[in-house]
């Protein structure tokens, strides 16, 4: 019986090879997913697979009910045959594989795409109809493209002077109002000449013009654009008074070249007093060494020359004109001139008896020399004596043993505050005013030049000759001056001179 039944399962075994492929054979028959789906079925649980194979079927009842199911069928056909006894001694032999898990009882059905619910026709925004909508946003693009327009168009007028009255206002900006924007465009209001000042200020920044404003007084009319006013308040402004070929003498103070100006209508005195003294300027080179703070500290520097200014000029510009000048005319030469007339004074300290550390302690400085120039601009009666009055002032100042001043009655003037050279003749009490100026009363070099020397002068400071003379007078009927090498032969000329 063993053997039959062995018989019988192999049979069974070699049925399912013939239909199944060797992998496929391996493999555990699985349901139709997809098929299952379709349908609307479900997987049933373990629990219900146990369940119902605990029942005891009745197999004739079954078969009734599918019978009315099916629309009565004949039984016969619908008959379950037994499982056979080879199919069961399979199951029991080789072990029915283990189901895999239950998916979900019930599949979720993919989501319906959402629809925008439909609008009634011929209602837009808010429930209004289209029509209504459109003439709204119609008003307010053109209400907004009015107000654009009317406001471009104010600034463009106002950029432009379209339709301004024309008239003229006076403004002065002042030194401290330069570069400072704000200050120059409330001016402007304040006159009438503009009406925007923000767009005033942002033509001016943006374009960059703003610092070209100078200082100054200026007479604007309203019917000039923003640049056209900007150009009526620079230096350079092709309708501003230009004063032309003004003369700088030789041998002017600062005093005297200020009033000049003042008189030119270039600037002011004060304008030109206060900017010399505490003004901005440039680095210049030969003013190391002079202390800025009084109001003629620029003296000697400020080049005795010809001149182009403008009427209400700016102070800086002027002034730095004529240092600028100072500059170019001291050559290359000349410095080198200059480091050559170190040596030479030096040497002639010690060949009066100084010893080296006081040499070392008084060398001759760019200013000191400025200083002699400005004397002998001074004293001079004509350029071709200018050598040798600069060798007497040398002569004395390098052997103060036995000359200890200068006696320049030239340093006089300036030292009583007679900037203008009024006096005709000093008197003794000239002579005797203390003051660190008056080269009567104090020893060597004053504290600074006493004018604003020109070229021959400076050359004649640079390069004295070579002379043992230590005295001179002025001859009125000569008109130049008479040398000497000793006080005797000094005094018998002075006597011959009849003074």
């Amino acid at each position: 019986m063993d053997f039959e039944k062995k018989d019988s399962q192999q049979s069974t075994e070699d049925w399912l090879d013939e239909i199944l492929g060797e992998q496929e054979a391996l493999d555990e028959i699985e349901a139709d997913e997809h098929a299952i789906t379709s349908a609307g079925l479900t997987h049933p649980s373990d629990a219900e697979v146990d369940a119902i194979l605990a029942e005891n079927w009745d197999e004739d009842q079954v078969v009734e009910d599918i019978q009315k199911t099916m629309g009565g069928e004949s039984s016969d056909t619908m008959k379950f045959d037994p499982v056979p006894e080879e199919a069961a001694a399979y199951q029991e032999g080789t072990g029915a594989r283990e189901p895999e898990e239950a998916v979900a009882e019930t599949q979720e059905e993919p989501p319906k795409p959402k629809t925008r619910p439909k609008r009634k026709r011929g209602y837009g925004l808010f429930g209004l109809p289209h029509l209504v909508v459109t003439a709204v946003w119609l008003c307010i693009i053109v209400l907004v493209g009015v107000t654009l327009g009317n406001t471009l168009w104010v600034w463009c007028a106002d950029i432009m002077a379209f339709g301004k009255e024309e008239t003229t206002a006076t403004i002065t900006i002042s030194d401290a109002d330069v570069g400072n924007i704000d200050v120059i465009t409330q001016k402007l209001v304040d006159a009438g000449l503009i009406e925007q000042p923000g767009v005033f200020k942002f033509f001016a920044e943006f374009t960059g013009k703003k610092d070209d404003i100078s200082a100054g007084t200026f007479t604007l009319s309203s019917s000039l654009d923003y640049n056209a006013l900007i150009q009526q308040m620079s230096p350079q402004s092709p309708s501003r008074e230009i004063v032309e070929d003004l003369l700088i003498p030789e041998g002017y103070t600062c005093a005297q070249i200020f009033a000049l100006l003042e008189e030119k209508g270039v600037c002011t005195v004060k304008e030109l007093e206060e900017y010399a003294a505490n003004g901005e300027l440039k680095e210049y080179w030969f003013l190391d060494g002079v202390e800025r703070g009084d109001k003629y500290c620029l003296e000697g520097f400020l080049f005795p020359d010809t001149y182009d200014f403008y009427t209400n000029d700016d102070p800086k510009r002027v002034l730095e004109k004529m240092l600028d000048d100072f500059d170019y005319r001291f050559t290359d030469v000349m410095k080198e001139k200059f480091q050559t007339l170190q040596e030479r004074y030096a040497n002639m300290l010690s060949s009066n008896g100084y010893d080296s550390e006081y040499i070392a302690s008084h060398q001759l400085t760019l200013p000191q020399m400025v200083t002699m120039a400005s004397m002998v601009q001074k004293e001079m009666a004509t350029t071709e004596e200018s050598f040798k009055i600069a060798s007497v002032l040398y002569n004395r100042l390098t052997n103060q043993k036995e000359y200890p001043r200068l006696d320049c009655d030239a340093t006089v003037y300036y030292a009583i505050g007679d900037y203008f050279w009024e006096k005709e003749e000093l008197t003794q009490a000239d002579l005797d005013f203390d003051s660190p100026y008056n080269t009567r009363k104090s020893q060597g070099l004053p504290p600074g030049p006493i004018c604003n020397p020109g070229i021959y002068a400076i050359y004649a400071a640079l390069d004295p000759d070579d002379t043992n003379f230590h005295y001179y007078v002025y001859s009125k009927e000569d008109r130049k001056h008479l040398f000497s090498e000793t006080l005797t032969e000094h005094e018998q000329k002075v006597e011959a001179l009849g003074y």
